[in-house]
């Protein structure tokens, strides 16, 4: 049963592996977008030949492109912060499941193991002969000789 526990683990391991490498790739996307977001704020605003005016059509252009820049940034950010609650939940269960080896798990698995053992002999029909009944019956007549 340490076979499962260990497989168990290492599928754990895995998924918590696969959802961090997922948060952080939604972190580079939102780093990305929120520095184009912040490129595209900081220029002044363009001006129209010699007019004093800054160009209107250039000006909601601007805003749009800005717009559409957060409206992506903050759908990225509600993703990673979800992706990564869900990273840190996973990471707890890796922990949980690590700590519980030394605790709990080598009563736990020797019961499972002891009842799996006792279902085999059953299913392969060899109760008859693996009883403590026959056991006990064969080393009587052994100490016996």
């Amino acid at each position: 049963m340490i076979v499962l526990y260990t497989v168990l683990l290492l599928a754990l391991t895995a998924v918590e592996f696969l959802i961090d490498r997922r948060a952080a790739r939604l972190a580079r996307k939102y780093e990305k977008t929120a520095a184009g977001a912040d490129k595209l704020i900081k220029p002044p605003l363009l001006r129209q030949g010699n007019a004093n005016q800054p160009d209107v059509c250039q000006s909601a252009k601007r805003y749009y492109e800005l717009g559409a820049l957060i409206q992506k940034r903050d759908r990225l950010e509600a993703k990673y912060t979800a992706w990564q609650a869900t990273a840190d939940r996973v990471g707890r269960w890796v922990k949980a499941l690590r700590d519980w080896k030394g605790k709990k798990l080598p009563y736990t698995f020797g019961v499972l193991d002891v009842s799996c053992l006792l279902y085999l002999v059953d299913y392969l029909g060899a109760g008859p002969y693996v009883n403590a009944r026959n056991l006990v019956q064969q080393l009587l007549t052994l100490v016996g000789r």
